[in-house]
């Protein structure tokens, strides 16, 4: 599934089809649960297609957060979503060069700018809700992985500090779009990076992080795709081998 930023940057009848698609797939996660007052209501957000982000109070009324955002990622608690926006001037067709990170208070409404003047995207919340990591390019000019508070203190680059994309050292991050899955329980994430060739698989890759958040160790399980944890504890995934689709099954240390 394509990022929401990138297809505001493309436009056009096909992204706005894509969209589309994505905008179903946000429309209903929950933020809250049921009140004592009554087991039906639920604060939601979700994502139009023209890209724009809205709340749903508790008398089911529908209110504009932003425009020209990413899909909405809900905290863990259900109180917050983060998400991704491009600059009030920016138009279909125009290159992606600034996008900033908001959270959103779903009680008061309120959005809070977390990050500014680069090309921010893709948040994602730990397990605890104490941090938001996210992607970017222009910080250092490396595509590397972040984090920040929801507050905006404690920025920190986790990956490729100091590294290029030629160094053997450097971690590859998710595709846009792609699924970054927790073992919150061990503070692991599992995720697919984007091939360099097209129609091949990206590769499988782990980071570990310490109770600070900051990258234990990182590595990678090889080709595949569709990558997500079972109850064991271990990762599946797709990989085509020869033109067949074969499942794996593998441990994490």
């Amino acid at each position: 599934m394509a990022s929401s930023l990138l297809l505001a940057a493309c436009g056009g009848v096909e992204a706005e089809s894509l969209a589309d698609a994505e905008s179903q797939a946000v429309a209903s996660q929950s933020l809250g649960g049921p009140s004592e007052e009554s087991a039906d209501r639920r604060i939601i957000v979700y994502q139009t297609t023209s890209l724009q982000l809205m709340r749903v109070d508790n008398q089911g009324r529908s209110h504009l957060v932003a425009e020209r955002t990413g899909a909405p990622v809900v905290s863990p608690d259900g109180n917050r979503a983060a998400y991704a926006k491009l600059p009030d001037g920016h138009r279909p067709g125009d290159l992606v060069r600034s996008s900033d990170l908001y959270v959103l208070n779903a009680n008061s409404g309120k959005s809070t700018r977390v990050t500014q003047g680069f090309d921010d995207s893709e948040p994602v919340w730990t397990p605890d809700g104490r941090v938001v990591l996210f992607q970017s390019t222009s910080r250092t000019g490396v595509p590397s992985l972040w984090r920040v508070k929801q507050n905006g203190k404690d920025l920190t680059q986790l990956t490729n500090v100091g590294t290029s994309q030629f160094s053997s050292a450097y971690i590859p991050n998710p595709a846009l779009g792609g699924t970054v899955e927790w073992d919150a329980d061990r503070r692991i994430i599992v995720y697919t990076t984007t091939s360099l060739r097209q129609g091949e698989d990206g590769e499988v890759r782990i980071i570990a992080f310490d109770r600070d958040y900051d990258v234990a160790s990182a590595y990678s399980l090889g080709k595949g795709s569709e990558a997500s944890w079972t109850e064991r504890g271990t990762v599946v995934y797709s990989r085509n081998e020869g033109g067949r689709v074969v499942t794996v099954e593998a441990r994490v240390p």
